[in-house]
């Protein structure tokens, strides 16, 4: 007996019974409150990290919008004039008859043209968010072959008063056919009803119609009037009455602003349609659109684009010779006028609609822009002041806290976030067929 007591109290068969003893309660109550603290500080980080990665994700593409935009934007101001008159009321060296009175898209027809606050004039009730911050986007309209680098060879014809242009086989016509197979514009799309054709014969002054319709056989109507000039109105230059071979080409105006689509009927509903309007504010997003603008400046359907998402500001300067033609080929000087926190008069006098008192967008050799994008959603707290140029950093979007809807608003302690950050871009952009008529 005191053998086998002696065996089962040994230290190994002791140490054997303590492995195989379990937790006490308290043990695991220590171990349930260390786990849920270390849980509480996981789930925390992921919280946070989470967040952090969804707000510069949306500075992004923030950024991203604000890059496709400009370069789209730069692209067209690279053709403004391109086969096309720098501006058209002056352009008499190159026009054949007088300035066109109508219709109102001929008349204005020119390389550039820049509408102080135009954004705000189109649309005064979608641009509340962009004036609320003190910005008040600029619009612009550029004039010239925007859709095509072709000039086809034709013959204009009267027919019995209709004017029409026949399309003959060319080499442009061909490529162009070609490049329809491969998705790229067709005729129809080109030859589109309300934009101007360039009539140009050897030697001879330009004549500007309205393209009225295109028919089968390459057949294009022209609007009358304005019709065409003719050797009866203006011998020299103009058409026989009969007609005559000449090149042709298309110009387009299209004008570049900023505005909301939240609720229109176009192709960009579902873009657009807001999401948690009570904590992004996209009730009053707007975006960069480029529209085409007819023979009497209306938009055409159709050509509605979005350049920029949850674009906020556009804002322009330029670059432009003397006023005075002799004094400047004598003594060549090219001022710059830039973008400034107050607007620059000069730039929305020199760079008008060709009708304006003081316009002379023929002038202008280069453009400056400056393009801005907010966030989807309001990631901080605070705002920061104008940089020199009017140029902002933050971005408040009124409506997501009671009472803050202004930038003089006190933001509540402990408020959610009202300011969106911003991408603000700029480009200069030289206008290489403003330098001589061609």
């Amino acid at each position: 007996m005191t053998a086998m007591r002696d065996r089962r109290t040994s230290p190994r068969a002791r140490a054997r019974a303590s492995r195989q003893r379990g937790f006490t309660l308290v043990e695991l109550l220590v171990a349930m409150a260390a786990g849920l603290v270390v849980s509480l500080a996981a789930f925390l980080l992921s919280k946070n990290a989470t967040r952090f990665f969804q707000n510069e994700a949306r500075a992004s593409a923030s950024h991203l919008a604000a890059t496709i935009g400009l370069n789209r934007l730069a692209a067209d101001l690279q053709r403004a004039a391109y086969l096309s008159p720098r501006n058209i009321q002056t352009d008499d060296s190159q026009r054949c008859g007088g300035a066109p009175v109508t219709p109102s898209g001929l008349r204005h027809l020119a390389g550039i043209a820049i509408q102080r606050q135009g954004s705000v004039f189109l649309h005064p009730s979608e641009l509340g968010q962009s004036i609320v911050n003190g910005l008040w986007p600029d619009a612009l309209v550029i004039g010239g072959s925007l859709n095509t680098t072709e000039v086809f060879a034709s013959r204009v014809v009267n027919d019995s008063g209709t004017w029409y242009v026949h399309l003959l086989d060319s080499a442009a016509l061909r490529r162009t056919n070609d490049r329809a197979l491969g998705g790229g514009l067709s005729l129809e799309d080109i030859f589109l009803e309300g934009r101007i054709l360039r009539i140009s014969r050897p030697s001879q002054k330009h004549i500007y119609a309205v393209i009225d319709r295109l028919e089968p056989g390459n057949l294009v109507y022209l609007k009358s009037p304005p019709g065409v000039t003719t050797l009866a109105t203006v011998p020299d230059c103009g058409l026989p009455l009969t007609g005559g071979n000449a090149w042709v080409s298309v110009i387009s105006r299209v004008r570049y602003d900023i505005r909301s689509l939240v609720g229109k009927p176009t192709s960009y509903a579902p873009l657009v349609a807001p999401i948690t309007p009570a904590l992004t504010g996209d009730n009053g997003r707007t975006e960069l659109v480029r529209v085409e603008l007819d023979d009497q400046d209306q938009e055409i359907p159709g050509t509605l684009e979005v350049i920029a998402e949850y674009a906020v500001d556009l804002k322009f300067g330029i670059s432009a010779v003397q006023a005075d033609p002799v004094l400047q080929k004598s003594d060549p000087q090219i001022t710059r006028y830039p973008i400034a926190a107050t607007d620059n008069a000069n730039v929305y006098t020199i760079a008008a609609a060709n009708d304006q008192p003081g316009a002379r967008p023929q002038d202008v050799r280069s453009v400056q822009i400056r393009l801005s994008t907010r966030t989807r959603a309001p990631d901080r707290d605070v705002g920061f002041p104008v940089g020199p140029d009017g140029r902002r950093l933050r971005f408040l979007i009124p409506g997501i806290v009671a009472g803050v809807n202004t930038l003089t608003d006190t933001v509540p302690a402990g408020a959610s976030p009202v300011f969106a950050r911003m991408r603000t871009l700029y480009a200069d952009v030289a206008l290489p067929n403003q330098a001589e008529p061609r």
